[in-house]
């Protein structure tokens, strides 16, 4: 292969499969998850109010041998889920919070909350936040989606699934379970560009010595 087409090549390999790789650790949570507080970038926090679980379960894993298992067991007003920061984000970047979620109780009396909350590192304060996605889990496996820019001023990203039984009456009642999350991004345009325009520069002035 000559140098030029070398060089483009991995140029694109960079532009592409560094930054669309999944940035969550644990995503199948196959790992215990955590209960003990910050930091938490590099694990998934645990919560959840009375009458509510959320913990690693051997039940109903889409893949692997563990799954996340949220339960509200009878109770209004209460909420469990987890959740995990990943950073190193810039503003206009390009992302994708993906994951699978099914139920086993039928009727699913709670709500199911997933979001992003955009933090600021420095000033350690939320930006933003995304609106509620509330996709209902059915008894197979199904699909979630989530996708954005990062907003100015955040380079950091809370991943949140949460149920919960504000919404519901007279109780809340279910289980969830979630496995296979992915959050991946990619450089805004004008960063590609920059980063093509340094390729060709590099190209440009190895030639010039040759």
């Amino acid at each position: 292969m000559k140098p030029f087409p070398l060089i483009a090549a991995t140029l694109l390999s960079l532009t592409t499969s560094t930054f669309a790789a999944n940035l969550l650790v644990n995503p199948g949570f196959e790992n215990p998850i955590t209960y003990d507080g910050g930091p938490f970038v590099g694990s998934w926090e645990g919560f959840n109010g009375g009458g509510a679980s959320a913990a690693n379960s051997l039940l109903m894993p889409r893949t692997g041998l563990q799954s996340l298992g949220l339960s509200i067991n009878s109770s209004i007003n209460t909420f469990a889920g987890a959740f995990q920061d990943v950073d190193g984000l810039a503003p206009g970047m390009s992302f994708s919070l993906d994951g699978w979620h099914v139920t086993t109780s039928s009727p699913l009396d709670l709500g199911v909350e997933i979001r992003i909350e955009w933090r600021n590192s420095v000033s350690n304060t939320e930006v933003s936040r995304t609106p509620n996605s509330t996709p209902i889990p059915t008894a197979a496996y199904t699909s979630f989606n989530l996708s954005g820019l990062v907003p100015t001023g955040a380079d950091t990203a809370r991943i949140v699934y949460a149920i919960q039984s504000f919404s519901t009456a007279p109780l809340g009642n279910g289980t969830v379970y979630v496995d296979d999350m992915s959050f991946t991004v990619v450089p805004e345009p004008s960063s590609l560009a920059l980063l093509g325009l340094g390729g060709l520069a590099f190209i440009a002035a190895r030639r010039k010595r040759a």
